[in-house]
Protein backbone atom coordinates (compact mmCIF):
# COMPACT_ATOMS: atom_id res chain seq x y z
CA UNK A 1 0.00 0.00 0.00
CA UNK A 2 1.52 3.24 -0.98
CA UNK A 3 0.30 6.78 0.62
CA UNK A 4 -0.02 9.54 -1.54
CA UNK A 5 0.37 13.12 -0.78
CA UNK A 6 -2.52 15.59 -1.71
CA UNK A 7 -1.82 17.79 -4.88
CA UNK A 8 -1.63 21.51 -4.10
CA UNK A 9 -2.14 23.61 -6.76
CA UNK A 10 -0.97 27.03 -6.48
CA UNK A 11 -3.89 29.47 -7.29
CA UNK A 12 -1.55 32.14 -8.95
CA UNK A 13 -0.38 29.52 -11.05
CA UNK A 14 -3.61 28.76 -12.16
CA UNK A 15 -4.78 32.06 -12.52
CA UNK A 16 -1.95 32.88 -14.52
CA UNK A 17 -2.97 29.82 -16.62
CA UNK A 18 -6.26 30.32 -17.36
CA UNK A 19 -5.73 34.12 -17.75
CA UNK A 20 -3.25 33.57 -20.53
CA UNK A 21 -5.68 31.21 -22.80
CA UNK A 22 -8.33 34.71 -22.56
CA UNK A 23 -8.81 36.21 -26.08
CA UNK A 24 -10.81 38.92 -27.64
CA UNK A 25 -11.94 38.33 -31.22
CA UNK A 26 -10.66 41.79 -32.67
CA UNK A 27 -11.34 41.19 -36.39
CA UNK A 28 -12.72 38.77 -39.34
CA UNK A 29 -10.27 39.49 -42.13
CA UNK A 30 -11.38 39.22 -45.93
CA UNK A 31 -9.94 35.16 -45.86
CA UNK A 32 -12.17 34.23 -43.17
CA UNK A 33 -10.14 34.40 -40.93
CA UNK A 34 -10.92 35.89 -37.19
CA UNK A 35 -8.22 37.14 -35.28
CA UNK A 36 -7.97 36.47 -31.43
CA UNK A 37 -5.36 38.52 -29.23
CA UNK A 38 -4.69 37.13 -26.09
CA UNK A 39 -3.21 39.98 -24.06
CA UNK A 40 -1.38 38.11 -21.01
CA UNK A 41 0.87 36.38 -23.72
CA UNK A 42 1.18 39.01 -26.18
CA UNK A 43 0.01 36.46 -28.89
CA UNK A 44 -2.65 36.98 -31.84
CA UNK A 45 -4.40 33.62 -32.54
CA UNK A 46 -5.61 33.41 -36.14
CA UNK A 47 -8.33 30.76 -37.36
CA UNK A 48 -10.08 29.78 -39.77
CA UNK A 49 -13.78 30.07 -39.31
CA UNK A 50 -15.52 30.04 -42.72
CA UNK A 51 -17.81 32.87 -44.19
CA UNK A 52 -21.01 32.14 -41.80
CA UNK A 53 -18.94 32.79 -38.77
CA UNK A 54 -20.67 36.04 -36.91
CA UNK A 55 -18.61 37.87 -34.00
CA UNK A 56 -19.91 36.02 -30.61
CA UNK A 57 -19.73 32.86 -31.96
CA UNK A 58 -17.59 30.52 -30.52
CA UNK A 59 -14.23 29.12 -32.19
CA UNK A 60 -13.70 25.53 -31.07
CA UNK A 61 -10.77 24.94 -33.88
CA UNK A 62 -6.64 24.93 -33.20
CA UNK A 63 -5.50 28.32 -34.77
CA UNK A 64 -3.66 28.05 -37.84
CA UNK A 65 -1.42 30.76 -37.16
CA UNK A 66 -0.60 32.48 -33.72
CA UNK A 67 1.71 35.47 -34.11
CA UNK A 68 3.86 36.58 -31.27
CA UNK A 69 3.81 40.21 -30.90
CA UNK A 70 7.23 40.45 -29.20
CA UNK A 71 6.45 43.66 -27.27
CA UNK A 72 4.78 45.19 -30.36
CA UNK A 73 1.83 46.72 -30.06
CA UNK A 74 -1.36 45.55 -31.42
CA UNK A 75 -2.34 48.59 -33.80
CA UNK A 76 0.70 47.24 -35.96
CA UNK A 77 -0.69 43.98 -36.36
CA UNK A 78 -4.16 45.32 -37.39
CA UNK A 79 -2.52 47.55 -39.97
CA UNK A 80 -0.58 44.92 -41.18
CA UNK A 81 -3.85 42.43 -41.88
CA UNK A 82 -5.37 45.79 -43.31
CA UNK A 83 -2.80 45.62 -45.96
CA UNK A 84 -2.14 42.24 -46.86
CA UNK A 85 -5.76 40.92 -45.95
CA UNK A 86 -7.83 43.36 -45.48
CA UNK A 87 -10.73 43.76 -42.70
CA UNK A 88 -14.12 42.30 -43.14
CA UNK A 89 -15.24 43.68 -40.16
CA UNK A 90 -13.24 44.54 -36.78
CA UNK A 91 -14.82 44.60 -33.08
CA UNK A 92 -14.66 47.13 -30.45
CA UNK A 93 -11.87 45.32 -28.37
CA UNK A 94 -9.70 46.29 -32.00
CA UNK A 95 -7.76 49.72 -31.39
CA UNK A 96 -8.03 52.42 -33.22
CA UNK A 97 -11.18 51.07 -35.21
CA UNK A 98 -12.31 54.26 -37.20
CA UNK A 99 -8.91 54.07 -39.03
CA UNK A 100 -8.35 50.95 -40.06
Amino acid sequence: MSITTPQTENVADATDTLSAKIGFVVGVDQENSAHVHHPVSGTVAVHDVGPDYEVGDYINSEPEHVEALEGRPLEGWMSYVATERGWLETTHRAPNRGEI
